[in-house]
């Protein structure tokens, strides 16, 4: 919802009065100031739609970081559940900003984004760096090929955090352009 609202013509040259101001009506809508901040509105209003698809995505993971918790009751799994929990509700809070056309979705989206951005590096070195054949996993598999798998996995790690880190960073970016 837009912070924006329509009044009769009359009504904002007589606001506008009252205020100080001396031009016309059609003068003030068209000076820089005025224009600069509906320009700004417009880009806050956008940010509501990748707001509104992260919110979902952080949500989901939230759900599957508490699933994998009650499944095993892992302290990795309480953690990142207990973040992502976090997140969402923050991004939920920056999706109504954004379309209120509030600067504070900008500035809260920065920093719950960069937040997630430097979590996928942490993920991903974590499990880049302490990879392990999962324990069942041992007896089917031919000792041979465990170096091979545990290269692939710290492989397959790291790119998880570099990529997803890179996304979340360029999300943060994006709302942060919005700022005035």
């Amino acid at each position: 919802m837009s912070k924006l609202v329509q009044i009769p013509e009359a009504a904002l040259a007589a606001l506008l009065r009252e205020a100080g101001h001396t031009e016309s009506v059609d003068a003030y809508l068209a000076s820089a100031e005025v224009q600069a901040a509906v320009v700004l509105g417009e880009k806050l209003v956008r940010r509501a739609n990748a707001a509104y698809w992260s919110r979902f995505w952080l949500l989901f993971s939230a759900v599957v970081s508490w699933l994998g918790f009650f499944g095993a009751w892992d302290a990795e799994d309480l953690i990142a559940a207990l973040l992502l929990t976090g997140m969402t509700v923050v991004e939920f809070k920056v999706y109504d900003f954004f379309r209120a056309a509030d600067v504070r979705g900008a500035v809260y989206g920065w920093w719950n984004q960069c937040l997630f951005s430097a979590l996928f590096l942490v993920y991903g070195a974590y499990h880049g760096l302490f990879a392990a054949v999962p324990p069942g996993l041992s007896e089917w598999i031919d000792a041979s090929m465990v170096p091979a798998m545990l290269e692939i996995e710290r492989g397959v790690y790291w790119v998880i955090g570099v990529v997803g880190a890179i996304g979340q960073f360029w999300l943060a970016s994006y709302y942060r352009q919005a700022r005035a």
